[in-house]
């Protein structure tokens, strides 16, 4: 099983409703558009954090992943 993260900085959103019009207005300026933007250096921060612990299932990093990994509460 794999899944997409949309992760955007600002604040949140007053409902399910409005994170989706917030989600679907972000996706169609950024990635849906040929004016690509670099992320911000803090959206930058946690995707890396995220692939540190989480490794791209593609990337050599990920090959050896198990399925199903579970991380460990601390």
């Amino acid at each position: 099983m794999s899944y997409d993260l949309a992760v955007w900085e600002g604040d949140r959103p007053a409902d399910d409703a409005a994170a989706r019009q917030e989600y679907l207005h972000l996706y169609d300026r950024y990635i849906d558009s040929r004016d690509l933007q670099p992320p911000t250096p803090r959206i930058a921060a946690y995707v890396r954090a995220l692939l540190d612990r989480y490794p791209d299932i593609t990337s050599e990093a990920g090959e050896e992943e198990p399925v199903g990994r579970r991380p460990a509460h601390s």
